[in-house]
Parts: C-alpha cells; structure tokens; sequence
C-alpha cells in the first residue's frame, strides 16, 4: 500500500487496506499524480487499459515521461508531434483545469478519460472502457443516417443517376460548415452539434420532390412558367413532411433542421428565391450553407436537361452569384473547402482510360474524384470527413457496378459474369474498410490502403473494363 492508498484511508490503515483492496479489483482504472505531476500510485486496471507493462515501474516517474513511452508505443495515432502533443497534455494539469474526453486506442477500445485536480495538490486520473457504448451510439447514429438517406434517395432518384447526390450534399454541407466555425463566424449557431446536424439534416433538402411528377422531374427541355411554379412547390412540401415527421420524434433536432432547410435552400441572399423571398440573416444558416452545397453539386453532376460542368465552370458560377443568390461569408467558406480538396491527386483522368461510353467514362471520372477527395481529407488528418467519404464510396462503387454490369450484359459481353465476381470483391473489401474504420476508430486510412485504392482503380479501368469497349459504343 503506498501513502496515497494511506491518505484516502484518512489515517486508518484498516480502512485504507480496504480501499487498496478495492481499487485494485475495480475495472475502471485510476492513476495518481502528485504535486509535481509524478506517479504516486494507480491500479491493475490503468496498467491494463492502457496495456502498459507491469514489470516496467511508474510510480516516482514523471507523468510526462509515461505520456512520452505511450505516445513512442503508438498509443495516440494522429497526435502530430510528440513534443507538442505531450506540452499540450501537461499544460492543463499545471494549469490545475479538470477535463474529459472520449478517445481510441489503437486496436479499437474506446476509453472515457477523466482528470480532476487534488486539493493536495495532484491529480487523479480515471480510465472507463465504454468500446460496447460506443459502438451502440455508432448503430444507431449509422442506422439514423441510412434511413435518412433512403428516405431522400426516394425522391432523388427519378433527376439524378448516381444516388449519391445528397451525400456530396451532406458533406459539403458540414465541411462549410466546420470551416465557418474555425474562422469565428455566426459563433452564437455553429457548435459542434450544430456541425453534426446540419450534415445530416441536408440530405433531406430535396425530400418534397417525391410530389413532383415524372414529366416535369425529367424533362429535357426548358420548363414553361406553369411547370417552374410546380417544381417550386417541393420546398414547402418538404418542410412540411419533415416537420409531421418530427411532431411524432422527442426533440430531434435534425428532423427539425431538414425541414427548416427543405423550405429555405432555394431562398436567395438578396431576395430573389422562393418560395417567401426570404433575404440576408432572414434566411436560416443552414439553408444558406445548404443552397451553396446543392447548386455545386447540381451544377457538377449530370441531369436529364444538362451536362455535368467542370469544378471550375460551377465554382465561376458560384462566384458570379455571391452576394445575389448566395451569403459572402458562406460562400467565401465553401469555396476554400473546393479549394483546397482539389490540392491533392493520387488518380488522373486520361483519355486512354476512356471505354467509348459517355456514362461510363463520367462514372469512372467521379470514382476517380471520389478517391482523390479521400486523399485530401487523409491530408488533413480530418476523420469525419474521411467516414463520410468512404460512405460515398460504398454507395456509388455499388451503382456503378450495377450499372455497368447490366449494360455490358445487355451488349452481350461474354464475361459478365467474371466482371461481376471482381466488382463484388471490391464493395466487399471497401465495405469492410468501412467497418473497420468505424469501429476500430481509425484515425486515418493510411497510405497503404490509398494506394490500393489508387492501384485499382486505375488498373481495373485501364484493364478489365477495356475488355468490353468493342461491344458498348457509345449510347445514341
């Protein structure tokens, strides 16, 4: 029993006999720290937790050195550098602050860590294994954001072809939206939950299109002013859908952001949008964060009425409008977001990658995209981002193959069945990725898994998918 065991025992070495007892066989773990921050006592389960050696000594060494033999065993991946990382850590406990916060070791186990100053002067630290209610909270927030997903994916479906759409959404949304709330801005609304809520909130934005009829959803051509005032009429449907729908939810925040952004991501900053003609701060952040997201996003993807545009023709159409159609500081944020994920490129597009169909090669191009952006966001050590990317691989992976392999069956390609079998491999493998990612609470993909990826992809367009070139052509 060491003297602090003594003191918690106030003295009475029965008592505090009692108590070492105890917090030995606890499974929560504890760590002492003294007045000048060295390790006084701890626990079995602190050494087991953190899977420190139990025949390597702490007590009397400085925490400092401890933070250092973890961080050096990889304890804290993605923490930068060391020095920095361990000054950081110490800054609070000299600082006498109490803190709390929830992180993953490196096999997966989630820990909830908890420091609180001594009024002898140290610190006492407490380590809870929370891996099980971790991953309950991740099922149910993944289940959540499914459902959200295949509720607007009913009414996106019939005017886009890649089903993906309101997960570029979602993400660019929350993207501006993290950029907005590191530079200071609309601090009173953009929170962390804000953050959270305002991503999945946004796939819902198109949501009251479902009363849209097929002939106006679809039309090729320009629309009459009987068929706009139609089309118009999806916002307030969406709202009001979202809004039934969060009468029968206790305070769900994102059902009552999604209708407030359904209603108002089509309202322009100078008050020319509709459908009440909504101006300036009168316009929810969300829905102007949104309208930035959307139109990008529209603009970049092939409709039944147009082309995709190039990122830099829409990112030059977005510029023309700021100030009219769309908020100077929102817009400002989403811009730099484009910017700055378009710095990093593992795969370029060429000519020789082209198979002679236009849907395929635009496909092939946005997979290309898709696994650049996952780069960019590896870049910049940003995990949710990374989560929310690799969720878009999965699913547009999946519709393409899809599409392809009904395609190349109907031309009549002898070995469908072959490209169908690599295919299935592939979204099996990136769905494990995946999981594996959100369970394990990776901090990162890391550069193996990228070249994979990079590998390919590349090597499968330049090679399997060449194969079938003779028997596609290109559609009429």
């Amino acid at each position: 029993m060491n003297d602090d065991m003594a003191a918690l025992g106030d003295g009475n070495p029965v008592m505090a006999d009692g108590l070492a007892e105890v917090l030995q066989t606890v499974g929560q773990g504890y760590l002492w720290l003294d007045d000048t921050l060295r390790v006084s006592g701890h626990n079995r389960a602190y050494l087991d937790l953190l899977g420190l050696d139990a025949t390597r000594p702490l007590i009397g060494r400085p925490y400092r050195d401890v933070l250092r033999q973890m961080f050096d065993s990889g304890e804290f991946p993605g923490s930068g550098d060391a020095t920095a990382f361990i000054a950081q850590s110490m800054l609070s406990m000299r600082c006498r602050e109490p803190h709390r916060l929830q992180r993953a070791r490196p096999g997966g186990t989630v820990l909830s860590v908890s420091a609180a100053p001594l009024p002898s002067g140290g610190y006492v630290l407490t380590y809870l294994d929370i891996t099980r209610e971790s991953r309950a909270i991740e099922d149910v927030r993944r289940n959540a954001k499914a459902m959200v997903v295949a509720m607007a994916n009913f009414s996106e479906h019939r005017d886009t072809d890649t089903g993906v759409h309101v997960l570029r959404v979602s993400r660019l949304a929350g993207q501006t939206a993290r950029l907005l709330q590191r530079r200071g801005l609309f601090p009173a609304i953009v929170d962390d939950a804000f953050i959270d809520h305002v991503s999945t909130a946004s796939i819902l934005h198109d949501v009251g299109k479902i009363a849209t009829p097929d002939r106006i959803l679809l039309k090729a051509g320009p629309l009459t002013a009987e068929e706009r005032a139609s089309i118009e009429l999806h916002a307030a449907a969406g709202a009001q859908m979202l809004s039934q729908a969060g009468l029968m939810m206790v305070d769900s925040r994102y059902l009552q952001l999604g209708a407030e952004i359904a209603l108002t991501h089509h309202e322009w900053f100078d008050g020319g949008g509709y459908p009440n003609g909504l101006a300036g701060d009168d316009i929810p952040l969300g829905g102007r964060i949104c309208a930035l997201a959307d139109v990008f996003d529209a603009l970049t993807s092939r409709r039944p009425y147009k082309a995709p545009w190039s990122t830099e023709r829409a990112l030059a159409q977005i510029r023309q409008q700021i100030g009219s159609q769309f908020d100077p500081a929102v817009a400002d944020a989403f811009l730099a977001v484009i910017e700055e994920r378009e710095k990093v490129s593992l795969v370029q597009w060429s000519q020789a990658m082209s198979v002679g169909n236009l849907h395929i090669d635009e496909q092939h191009r946005i997979l290309i995209d898709t696994i650049n952006q996952l780069a960019s966001a590896e870049s910049q050590n940003d995990r949710p981002v990374i989560a929310m990317i690799v969720d878009e691989l999965v699913s547009y992976a999946a519709f393409h193959f899809h599409f392809e392999e009904k395609l190349i069956e109907d031309a009549g390609y002898p070995e469908v069945e072959n490209h169908r079998r690599i295919h299935q491999g592939f979204v099996t493998w990136v769905t494990e990725l995946r999981e594996d990612f959100a369970y394990r609470h990776r901090s990162q993909l890391g550069e193996r898994i990228l070249g994979f990826l990079r590998d390919w992809l590349r090597e499968h367009i330049l090679g399997e998918d060449q194969y079938y070139r003779p028997y596609i052509g290109r559609p009429q």
